[in-house]
């Protein structure tokens, strides 16, 4: 081989592929704890991916843990200490969040600007990072995986060796692929789809410019959340089937669906200066095998929720977080290092088992039952945190929404003069046999189990062949993908 197509071959301790949310806080974390890190990504930042990138307290948290909570509030975002949701123009549960570590509020910083923070801090704190490099294969050695080759900026090939090997470039991704663990385990096709687009903040500065907005119409869920230089994002999260339509006629589509949702309709009111309308059809929940010999997936790349609940950003930094702190001490003893990789995992999955099944009932895109309504009405009633402690991880979701919340619901809802009480009664049925399934895996607590429940849908995977130019990320090497 001559020179001039010899790989050029580093070493370092550990290889981060993707240096996005997951990918930059598993750095920050193995940096943290005396060791050298190298993080490649195909991308040159600032740089764009699809996302609803909000955060709730407990994510806001998860930034001032690695220190680039600073640098994100000196881009002035919004401070949102409150969540409403809304059903049909007439039921209204406003709540304040839980503190979490003394944070009060939520953000919703775009990912140009929440990705080149992560990245900054990231090299603040010692990690390389090194932008458009693309993948091309993962290095093994006597089964285990020992380091990646990749083309970097200028189109040189190049190898990387090390003892631990981080994918962390999102659903679809690369590395996932290279590592024998494409195909998950276990997954849930969504119902709904992602359709969205930015524009001016007509009440900016006023409470709803400082508030979360769910507003809920048919089958659809409108979203309004306010970002930095009085902008905000506004999404439906309707049927998946209706991406189409917004392909189609997207500016058509988006007037309608504004038209149908009134709530939504008067926070957008006399918004200008609105960006393309972006979208997916394509966001199926699933459980990737996350550990194996020497690497490790984070993030989208191992585990993703329907975005509909918005936990994607939150739970990709914390379980990167962790996995890097449980996995600096043990780079140069492989055995002790995979079993804390295998410990992070199983703490991620463990801690995700709850969010994971309510995002799957989210999205089935159906209108607000005469259940959801009473028990969002019994939330109205009291100033106590209630669904918002679910959104924002205090408590489970199961914890919120339990018995005594349905069974009050049920009572309130058949007293309603033409309530179809039989209607109710399969409901609850339904509901409960989905509680039932959930509390049993939960005693069971298998790991990497594949027995469904009945809050998932069957599929196979990949779902779809989103286009690029809207999907999450299009199929290509080394890429940090979308959180929700």
């Amino acid at each position: 081989m001559s020179p001039e197509n010899t790989a050029l071959t580093e070493s370092c301790d550990a290889i981060v592929v993707g240096a996005r949310c997951a990918g930059s806080a598993t750095a920050i974390a193995l940096a943290r704890g005396g060791r050298k890190v190298i993080a490649l990504d195909r991308s040159k930042f600032p740089s764009d991916t699809l996302s609803t990138h909000l955060l709730f307290p407990a994510g806001v948290a998860e930034l001032s843990y690695l220190a680039a909570l600073d640098r994100i509030l000196a881009l002035d975002p919004p401070k949102i200490p409150e969540i409403v949701v809304t059903v049909e123009g007439e039921l209204e549960a406003r709540e304040r969040f839980t503190a979490v570590d003394g944070i009060d509020y939520g953000l919703c910083v775009p990912r140009t600007q929440l990705d080149m923070a992560l990245v900054e801090t990231a090299r603040d704190q010692g990690v390389e990072v090194r932008e458009r490099c693309s993948v091309k294969d993962v290095i093994w050695h006597e089964g285990r995986a020992a380091g990646v080759r990749y083309t970097d900026a200028e189109g040189v090939e190049r190898e990387l060796r090390a003892k631990l090997v981080v994918g962390a470039d999102g659903r679809r991704s690369t590395m996932a692929s290279l590592l024998g663990a494409e195909q998950p385990y276990r997954a849930s096709r969504n119902g709904r789809g992602l359709v969205f687009r930015y524009m001016d903040d007509p009440q900016a500065g006023t409470r709803w410019g400082h508030t979360m907005s769910q507003f809920r119409a048919g089958d659809t869920h409108g979203m309004a959340f306010p970002c930095p230089d009085d902008r905000m994002l506004v999404l439906f999260m309707g049927p998946a089937e209706e991406v189409r339509e917004f392909r189609r006629d997207p500016e058509g589509t988006w007037e309608r669906k504004v038209a149908l949702n009134p709530s939504l309709a008067r926070r957008v009111a006399g918004a200008t200066n609105a960006t393309k309308i972006r979208s997916t059809p394509d966001v199926p929940a699933f459980f990737r095998a996350s550990s194996g010999p020497g690497w490790a997936l984070v993030g989208d790349a191992g585990h993703f929720k329907d975005p509909v609940i918005a936990q994607g950003i939150r739970d990709a930094v914390r379980f990167g977080r962790l996995l890097g702190e449980q996995a600096a001490p043990h780079l140069h003893d492989p055995r002790a290092l995979d079993q804390a990789l295998l410990r992070a995992e199983r703490r991620r999955d463990r801690e995700c088992q709850g969010t994971y099944h309510w995002g799957n009932r989210e999205s089935r895109a159906v209108p607000s039952s005469s259940l959801v309504v009473e028990a969002l009405r019994q939330f109205a009633s009291t100033t106590d945190p209630g669904f918002s402690d679910a959104f924002n991880r205090t408590r489970n979701p199961d914890r919120v929404l339990h018995l005594g919340v349905g069974a009050k619901a049920l009572l309130r809802a058949a007293a309603r003069p033409g309530a179809d009480r039989r209607g109710l009664v399969r409901e609850v049925v339904e509901e409960l046999r989905i509680d039932f399934d959930i509390h049993r895996e939960r005693r069971r607590d298998a790991f990497r189990s594949t027995r469904m429940t009945r809050s998932e849908r069957a599929f196979q995977w990949p779902v779809s062949t989103d286009p690029p130019e809207t999907a999450s990320r299009s199929r290509q090497p080394a890429a940090a993908g979308a959180s929700a």
